[in-house]
C-alpha cells in the first residue's frame, strides 16, 4: 500500500494509482537506497514526502527517471508538479507516469 505524496491519503491495492517521474539535480543521489521508499524533504512545503527510489533496472530509470511519487488523484499530482518546479536544488526535471 502506498500513501499520496501531496495529501498523504493511504492508497488502496484496489484504488487507482497515479505517479509522476523525477530526475535528480546534480549532486543528489540516492543509489544506495534503490527500490525502496524514501522521505524527501520539499523546502517549499516546509515537509518531507514518500518517493520511491528507482531501480536500476526498472522501467522508470530506462525512461531517465530516479525516482517517482505516488499519488491518489490528478489532483493531488498537479500540486505535486507546482511545487516540484521550486526545488531546483534537488530535482531536474519530472513527467507524468500513467
Amino acid at each position: 500500500m502506498f500513501r499520496c505524496a501531496w495529501c498523504m491519503k493511504k492508497i488502496a491495492d484496489d484504488q487507482p494509482l497515479h505517479a509522476l517521474n523525477v530526475k535528480f539535480a546534480d549532486g543528489i543521489d540516492y543509489s544506495d537506497q534503490e527500490g525502496e521508499i524514501v522521505q524527501v524533504y520539499l523546502t517549499s512545503r516546509g515537509t518531507s514526502v514518500p518517493m520511491i527510489v528507482a531501480t536500476a533496472d526498472s522501467e522508470a530509470k530506462e525512461n531517465g527517471g530516479d525516482g517517482l511519487f505516488a499519488f491518489c488523484s490528478e489532483t493531488c499530482g498537479e500540486k505535486m508538479q507546482t511545487t516540484l518546479a521550486k526545488e531546483i536544488d534537488t530535482f531536474k526535471s519530472f513527467s507524468t507516469a500513467d
